[in-house]
């Protein structure tokens, strides 16, 4: 809790967020404008679209005057599925920021909605190799690749003059789902997100082993059933005390990682911040 503080009281702190044109990914660049003090940098594929709720956003904090909020917020081009554009981050990153990250919260995913999309699949009859291949690219390769990019730029126990001006370690938030954990697999169906989010949940495992030697921590968190365009197309078969708004759901997130302690780095968390077996 308290190296959260720290990283979250440092105004020189970059935190980057990718999916940040809507819903979860949006929020979570409103609530850390809230909570931390820091830079952020709110990645989606198109930054610049003027009907964007991301640009709202951003038009509502100029209209407001608010530019201590508005300065602290850059959007970027990103698209997850275009190692090109996952570099350009990284370079963006390194020649405005001084090479830092401080927090990544990897938001972006795909569900589909069953009808102008193939997924999510609930036969095996369904799969397409097309949709199954779009879903592994999004939900965990460009993720993947996003954080091997930003690696260096996370590290904050690389040498005595790094450690004074990073007291706290960095964190990786990769936004994952219940649905992904194996074990608690009871139901079937949706092949592809499932696929997805628990190659997701094993690379958050996997690369949790390698980021502690320079003093990263990595988590996956399920948020719950959020009220966003992913979920809507299912929301008739949610109970209405189980269909959080985006504010709690983002909240209660943020919450769990500023807990989030050495010994928790490479698990899978629900957003109350109990443990989803594997």
């Amino acid at each position: 809790m308290e190296s959260a503080k720290q990283r979250n009281s440092d105004p020189s702190a970059v935190f980057v967020v990718n999916g940040a044109s809507r819903g979860i990914g949006l929020q979570m660049v409103t609530s850390l404008l809230e909570r931390t003090q820091g830079k952020i940098l709110a990645c989606c594929r198109n930054p610049h679209e003027e009907t964007s709720d991301l640009t709202k956003f951003l038009q509502s904090l100029e209209e407001n005057e608010d530019d201590s909020k508005r300065n602290r917020v850059e959007t970027c081009w990103l698209d997850l599925e275009d190692q090109a554009s996952i570099e350009a981050v990284a370079l963006h990153l390194r020649d405005k920021y001084d090479a830092r990250v401080d927090g990544l919260f990897n938001v972006a995913g795909i569900l589909g909605d069953g009808t102008s999309t193939p997924g999510p699949e609930r036969q095996l009859s369904k799969i397409t190799r097309d949709w199954l291949e779009h879903s592994l690219a999004v939900n965990v390769v460009g993720h993947v690749m996003l954080i091997q990019a930003l690696q260096r730029m996370l590290k904050t126990n690389t040498n005595a003059k790094q450690q004074s001006q990073r007291a706290s370690p960095s964190i990786v938030v990769n936004l994952s789902a219940r649905v992904g954990s194996i074990s608690d697999n009871e139901l079937g169906g949706w092949y592809s997100y499932r696929m997805s989010k628990a190659a997701l949940n094993q690379a958050t495992r996997t690369m949790a082993h390698e980021l502690k030697r320079q003093g990263t921590l990595i988590v996956a968190v399920h948020p719950g059933t959020t009220d966003t365009d992913l979920s809507k197309p299912f929301q008739a078969n949610v109970k209405a005390t189980s269909l959080f708004p985006v504010e709690f759901t983002v909240n209660q997130s943020l919450d769990l990682v500023d807990h989030v302690q050495p010994d928790h780095s490479g698990g899978l968390y629900d957003w109350a911040g109990k443990a989803i077996p594997f």
